[in-house]
């Protein structure tokens, strides 16, 4: 039953993919013009991209040819074509540099390299460079109406940095690589001052810091153990001793004055 189906739908369909080939192959300017407008009124972006893109060199000195590129460029941008669209929409808004549709065009170039981000715990190459264009397209449009959807866009495009950030270096603590676990911390609270986990990662610096000290041979253990004091006053200074981790951050600077008491006598 399933076979047959198949087939009638088939069938029925031939007579209107055969339609379709003769005004691929046959038609006029204008009526792929028309029929590609009709194909992507009704989202129907592949049989549209094919007749845009045919028609990209046939109206190119036409009043219709910026109307014909963008539309192509949407169609790949819809088809999660996002490098062919981003390409497209770039190079519009550089050969057409007095259109109106300009403006739009760069921002949905930018946009694309949004949409080319991975999830945090994969590589966040394409999450800089999708923050860097859309900063690029807000310092060259500063009074866009797509400023606000620009400022949700990389907010969370950071979101996904500061969590593969904070997943990397809570991962080096979790093995015992406290050495990198502190570095990583640190690097992390440098670069982004506003991450959500500062306060945490903050602690767990010196935290990190200490357990490397205790796991050192004797002879390093008082630098290292001091440099775990600098980063618990770093700490409380940043919080003014109101931290989360305030009662554990007390805890541990008593642990670690005991640790030296014993070392130093």
């Amino acid at each position: 039953k399933g076979i047959l189906t198949a087939i009638l739908l088939f069938v029925l369909a031939f007579p209107a993919c055969n339609k379709y080939a003769k005004l691929l192959k046959k038609g006029t300017p204008d009526e792929k013009y028309a029929a590609a407008k009709r194909y992507y009124e009704k989202k129907d972006y592949f049989r549209a991209t094919p007749l845009f893109e045919d028609l990209i060199g046939t109206y190119k000195q036409k009043k219709e040819s910026q109307e014909v590129y963008l539309l192509y460029a949407y169609c790949q941008f819809y088809q999660n074509e996002f490098s062919m669209a981003a390409y497209h929409f770039k190079n519009f808004s550089e050969t057409y540099s007095y259109s109106p549709f300009r403006e739009e065009a760069a921002f949905m170039a930018a946009k694309c390299e949004y949409e080319k981000s991975l999830p945090s715990p994969l590589d966040q190459t394409n999450t800089k460079t999708a923050i860097a264009r859309l900063q690029l397209f807000v310092n060259q449009f500063p009074d866009s109406k797509y400023i606000p959807e620009c400022n949700n866009l990389m907010d969370e495009l950071r979101g996904k940095l500061h969590k593969k950030t904070y997943d990397k270096a809570m991962l080096f603590f979790n093995i015992g690589d406290y050495k990198a676990a502190m570095v990583s911390m640190k690097s992390a609270v440098n670069l982004y001052p506003d991450i959500p986990w500062k306060d945490e990662m903050m602690y767990t610096a010196a935290k990190a810091a200490y357990l490397y000290a205790d796991n050192s041979i004797n002879t390093q253990q008082v630098e290292r153990f001091n440099a775990a004091l600098e980063l618990l006053e770093e700490y409380n200074q940043e919080y003014r001793g109101e931290g989360m981790f305030k009662a554990d951050a007390a805890k541990l600077d008593k642990k670690i004055q005991d640790k030296l008491s014993k070392i130093t006598k």
